[in-house]
């Protein structure tokens, strides 16, 4: 199995909002926007109480970067929506809520109290990190969903690259229940294209007795050779006229199968709890990839052989970059960013 067949894609998780995702004709892989491509918890599987940092990969591929992209961070918790679903969190506080759905609508109280037009920075966390801390009732408070194997909860952590602030914007009815209320604007009021700014989420999930560990990222290699990470990779731009003719070169990235863990919630037919699902997605701001995403470990059948990506140089000369993130299927990442030097 060499091509992973469900493509993990950072607006994907978002389906519904328009203004997150960018509709053009470049590869998924081709950087040319505002983009969110991952983001990780240090502990992807918290215990009740416990401190949890974050972090997010925002990256701006934009030729105009006059008004600078900003990272913004949502500045609440939301545990345990209900179904889990990440627009709940912002639905409007019910009086008949359920189990698990006490804190559902924080969002929608909060952000309730707030305006279109008002400029939310002085409400925000900035930057690429924020720290929690997950709810003492994340698991105790989750109302149980049929299929999935064990308590547990679910928080909810909102974050926003925007070239510009963000404003509340008044919901429309037309679009569903799918919607995050706040959008990008620039200096004049203007709501800015979604080239220029992406909504997304972390999901950190929080058990008594499970832990998950982000995959480890042990070395990056360039036609079969180790890349130095510091300097990056040398390559010659492609001088064919046709995109189709430039050389093809073969990327890799080597994570230790300790890295490959059990998941006590997946289990075969005989019930043997099996391992998790590790892939790479490659992203690169020039050049050209070949696909976007290679399956590193199946959960029965381990390493996969042939996980390499192809790539192609561009035919300017210049330096971009190339972004790898590794994932797990329960919620672990891990990434590298590494300099393109093309000569």
């Amino acid at each position: 199995m060499r091509r992973l067949v469900q493509r993990f894609v950072a607006c994907a998780a978002l389906v519904g909002i328009a203004a997150a995702c960018v509709a053009d004709f470049d590869p998924q892989s081709k950087i040319g926007s505002v983009r969110i491509l991952a983001s990780r918890a240090d502990k992807p599987y918290a215990k009740p109480g416990e401190a949890v940092h974050l972090e997010v990969l925002a990256v701006d591929g934009r030729t105009d970067k006059t008004r600078p992209m900003k990272m913004f961070w949502l500045p609440f918790v939301c545990e345990n929506p209900r179904n889990d679903a990440y627009y709940a969190c912002f639905a409007p506080p019910s009086r008949d809520a359920g189990a698990g759905d006490a804190d559902a609508g924080g969002a929608g109280a909060v952000l309730g109290l707030l305006r279109p037009g008002v400029d939310l920075t002085p409400f925000l966390k900035t930057g690429p990190a924020y720290d929690i801390t997950m709810p003492k009732d994340a698991v105790t408070s989750h109302a149980h969903v049929d299929g999935v194997d064990g308590p547990y909860g679910l928080a909810l952590v909102f974050n926003v690259a925007c070239a510009g602030h963000l404003e509340i914007v008044a919901a429309d009815p037309s679009t569903g229940v799918q919607q995050v209320p706040i959008a990008c604007f620039d200096e004049e009021e203007n709501q800015v294209d979604p080239s220029q700014y992406v909504i997304g989420f972390t999901r950190v999930y929080a058990y008594d007795d499970r832990l998950n560990q982000n995959p480890v990222i042990d070395h990056l290699t360039f036609e079969g050779n180790p890349v130095d990470l510091a300097h990056g990779i040398d390559v010659d731009h492609c001088t064919t006229a046709l995109r189709r003719d430039c050389p093809e070169k073969k990327i890799d990235i080597a994570v230790p199968d300790t890295s490959w863990e059990l998941n006590p919630s997946d289990k075969d037919t005989n019930g043997t709890v099996r391992h998790e699902q590790v892939w790479a997605s490659y992203f690169s701001s020039v050049g050209q990839l070949e696909g976007d995403a290679r399956l590193l470990y199946d959960p029965a059948q381990g390493k996969v052989d042939g996980s390499e990506v192809k790539y192609q140089p561009p035919n300017e000369i210049g330096d971009g970059t190339l972004w790898i993130v590794v994932h797990d299927n329960r919620g672990g990442a891990n990434w590298v960013e590494v300099p393109l030097h093309v000569h």
